[in-house]
C-alpha cells in the first residue's frame, strides 16, 4: 500500500541528504513493513513545492505513543 503525506523542506533535506535516513510518524494510517510513502515537501506555511520522494517502510516500532 502507499500513503501519501506532507513533510516540512527542513525534515526532508536529512532524508535527501542521507543524514536521516527514517521517520518516526504515529501510526494513525495502519503503516506496515513493505508499505511504501510518498512524501511531498511543504514549506513552513504548507505550501507544496512540487517534490516528492519515496521511502520504503522497512520497521516499525511497536508500543507507547510513538512506535
Amino acid at each position: 500500500m502507499e500513503h501519501k503525506i506532507k513533510i516540512l523542506e527542513k525534515y526532508a533535506s536529512e532524508h535527501l541528504k542521507g543524514i536521516k535516513p527514517w521517520e518516526l510518524r504515529k501510526n494513525d494510517r495502519n503503516y506496515k513493513v513493505g508499505d511504501t510513502i510518498e512524501f511531498e515537501i511543504v514549506d513552513e506555511a504548507g505550501k507544496r513545492n512540487g517534490i516528492k520522494y519515496l521511502r520504503l517502510i522497512t520497521n516499525i516500532l511497536h508500543g507507547g505513543v510513538y512506535g
